[in-house]
């Protein structure tokens, strides 16, 4: 209403308050350049200081400031008559510059921080056990669960302190809110990568997810499917130039880059999964081919010819709990975009986005540390060393690492 409004006066009409802004003389010192020497010389400026508080509403209210000069309608002054101006203009919510839509983010990452610490602990403890045995073997499944953890929790404590600095000079630390951004994107590269695996027939025996196309040659989605199941087996031939391995290189690369893409936006704190910024909907696209694509995995896995029926019904869960998280994002975004109010939005998909990355890694965590009986993928999956004689050739040197006397599976 203000803008369509062309007079200062009629503007001012529409204000619930009004203020004015009245200029003292003040004298101030300036170094000022004098040929190859810098001189102090005495100043006169026009300054002005303005404190005022906004009313306390009941319901949500949103305040719009402006300053004018109307004086300027019954005066006329020439443009290069006007006088340089500068101000700074804040805003405190009480004493602090965290404006109310940031309100409960603080207890929403220390929360996020307990729960990946308590699974980081108990995943420690599983692979301290393992490794205390002579004949104990890792799988890097476990260590990739691990660094999705400790990306977790380092995203968490960098947007910390990026709020309590924002708290205190109202701009914060745009290195630790970018870290944040960060750390956030490859922990979700990390898990989505996993489930992507898993669900394509890594970790399973050979016997379990060999090919038996009804065609009888594979078909393309079943040849990238079988280079899945062997992923770090596929990294090694990346400077041959393997497809799959390009395919994870630049999957973990592109969240860099939307990360990044995502910081050229006037955001002060992340936004990595937003909507309503252009690299957000990127992510949701990508989040939902990927999830079409796990569909397809564990079809294949499921109805290849050689999976025991036992196994089918756990896959069937393991399908339909890995969709409900590559879309769980989608969703929450979309919702947050087109149902909440703006000053609602940022909390709300913190939350649905810790929700999901907090459930989703205690799941991994579960599928990777279970007991063997715990279920049928737990009763024949090579993660465990003690199922050694249903998985590949773990002599072969292609499959483990060794690290002293810690040995890590790879495929």
């Amino acid at each position: 209403m203000v803008q369509k409004l062309h007079t200062c006066s009629s503007q001012t009409a529409l204000a619930v308050d009004q203020f004015p802004i009245v200029f003292n003389m003040v004298s101030k010192s300036v170094k000022q350049r004098k040929g190859k020497r810098k001189v102090q010389r005495k100043m006169n400026f026009w300054e002005a200081n303005l404190e005022f508080t906004l009313p306390t509403r009941s319901k949500t209210n949103y305040w719009y400031i402006a300053i004018g000069d109307c004086s300027l309608e019954y005066k006329a002054v020439s443009i290069k008559d006007a006088p340089e101006m500068n101000y700074t203009f804040t805003v405190l919510n009480g004493n602090s510059h965290l404006s109310a839509d940031e309100m409960g983010m603080t207890t929403l990452h220390i929360l996020q921080i307990a729960i990946s610490s308590v699974l980081l602990l108990f995943l420690g403890f599983k692979i301290l056990k393992v490794l205390t045995d002579k004949q104990g073997t890792i799988h890097i499944a476990l260590l990739m669960v691990a660094s999705a953890l400790v990306c977790d929790i380092s995203s968490a404590v960098c947007e910390l302190m990026h709020q309590s600095v924002y708290a205190f000079n109202g701009i914060g630390s745009y290195s630790f809110d970018c870290l944040a951004s960060h750390l956030e994107a490859q922990c979700d590269a990390i898990i989505a990568m996993l489930l992507l695996m898993v669900g394509s027939g890594w970790t399973l025996p050979s016997d379990v997810v060999m090919l038996n196309s009804m065609m009888g040659a594979p078909n393309v989605l079943e040849k990238v499917f079988s280079a899945l199941r062997s992923p770090i087996g596929s990294i090694k031939e990346l400077s041959r130039g393997n497809p799959t391995s390009l395919f994870i290189v630049s999957f973990f690369i592109s969240h860099a880059v939307l990360a990044q893409w995502g910081r050229t936006y006037d955001a002060e704190f992340d936004s990595f999964h937003s909507l309503e910024n252009r690299p957000g909907r990127v992510l949701m696209y990508i989040r939902i081919s990927l999830g079409l694509a796990f569909v397809a995995g564990v079809a294949s896995v499921k109805n290849g010819g050689n999976c025991p029926t036992s196994l089918q019904s756990f896959l069937q869960q393991f399908q339909i709990v890995g969709l409900l998280w590559f879309l769980a994002l989608p969703i929450v975004s979309w919702y947050c975009t087109k149902v909440m109010h703006p000053h609602q939005r940022h909390f709300t998909l913190s939350l649905g986005s810790a929700m999901v990355q907090s459930g989703s890694l205690m799941s991994l965590v579960w599928l990777f540390t279970a007991d063997k009986h715990t279920s049928a993928y737990h009763r024949v999956t090579n993660i465990s060393s003690e199922n050694q004689s249903l998985s590949l050739d773990y002599s072969s040197t292609n499959t483990i690492w060794k690290f002293g006397k810690t040995k890590v599976r790879l495929d």
